[in-house]
């Protein structure tokens, strides 16, 4: 098994610098929000009852946490929509934000075009490809993201991006002090995260030599919801290994019925839960009870508590550390963590037919 402590293994298995790439969040964070603060956007955006944001993968992950953050505002809702249509409600009073790193995910192409027929209020975020050149044509603003790296790393720009919208058209409160101090705690976190940081020490590193050889399960209430489901991608794609999440309490409505059988699997399971103190105080007696039922069940599991005092900080810090889990998961399991081979198959043979 890889040494997660010796930097000869990140030589050997992260070439492009991946660890780099994660540990700058907290600057991309930064770079996203202020490049988007001075979008230029018309006035009648400010007017939209709905906000929608379309795309996929690591595009899409933004939205997300971009809605379980508006839960605490009095705004519009945010719907994400990963597909080729849209639902028949969006129209002239609907905020919907394209989000594509690479600019041609072929559902988010088909989502836009059908958005802007409607006549909706439209943002477009890509670094490039054909959504720009569609954007110039139809006019819509654009959003440039100027990152290099891989969509799903991008999520600064994914998250950040389309919250400053909001807060530039006053849709909801203007986050840039909160912004400013959840920066601050992360880049704090970030530096206990690092590869240089022995696995005694390291969290992430702890976490990942708990999940390896097992198949990882990520609860998340509230919030927290969308960074459970960011947990499981990033698993997914960094850590390349099954993995699933599911959102409290829904839990205690169905899956704690299925912690027993295959008796054989309790052993090859780990279960993470994201807390928070922000969630209701009910939904974390859940979580207490939650711990309770696992080790009965004898499933291994660990919780971890966001770091900070606002749901910004929160979703950023719990972000960052499973993107650091899914890193070193990835590197115990002897493979590049940005190797995306299947993925680029899946888009070849769809181009093919």
């Amino acid at each position: 098994m890889p040494d997660l402590d010796r930097q000869e293994t990140y030589d050997r298995l992260d070439p492009s610098g991946l660890g780099g790439r994660i540990a700058g969040l907290p600057e991309q964070c930064k770079q996203a929000w202020e490049q988007a603060s001075g979008l230029d956007l018309p006035a009648e955006y400010s007017k939209i009852s709905h906000i929608v944001v379309i795309g996929m993968g690591g595009s899409a992950i933004g939205g997300d946490l971009l809605a379980g953050l508006v839960e605490f505002e009095n705004a519009p809702p945010v719907q994400v929509i990963r597909g080729y249509q849209l639902p028949s409600w969006i129209g002239s009073d609907t905020l919907v934000i394209a989000s594509s790193y690479s600019g041609n995910t072929e559902e988010t192409l088909s989502a836009y075009r059908e958005a802007c027929s409607r006549g909706a209020c439209l943002v477009a975020m890509t670094s490039g490809g054909i959504l720009a050149k569609e954007a110039a044509v139809n006019e819509t603003p654009l959003f440039h993201i100027g990152y290099q790296g891989e969509p799903r790393s991008a999520v600064g720009y994914s998250f950040l991006g389309p919250l400053a919208i909001l807060c530039s058209l006053r849709l909801i409160e203007d986050a840039t002090q909160p912004l400013k101090d959840a920066l601050e705690q992360l880049q704090g976190f970030s530096e206990t995260l690092g590869s240089a940081v022995t696995r005694e020490k390291n969290l992430a590193k702890r976490l990942a030599s708990a999940n390896f050889g097992r198949f990882p399960v990520v609860y998340g209430a509230g919030f927290l919801t969308a960074v459970a489901r960011r947990w499981k991608t990033q698993l997914n794609e960094n850590g390349k290994v099954w993995a699933s999440y599911e959102p409290l309490p829904e839990v205690h409505h169905n899956a704690v019925l299925g912690y027993s059988k295959p008796a054989e699997l309790r052993g090859r399971m780990h279960v993470t839960l994201l807390h928070s103190d922000l969630i209701h105080p009910r939904v974390s007696l859940r979580y207490q009870i939650t711990r309770e039922i696992l080790s009965r069940e004898d499933v291994d599991y660990m919780q971890v508590d966001g770091v900070g005092g606002t749901p910004l900080a929160h979703l950023l810090s719990t972000v960052l550390l499973g993107d650091y889990v899914s890193y070193y998961l990835g590197i115990l399991n002897g493979m590049d963590p940005v190797q995306a081979t299947t993925i680029e198959e899946l888009k070849k043979r769809l181009a093919e037919g």
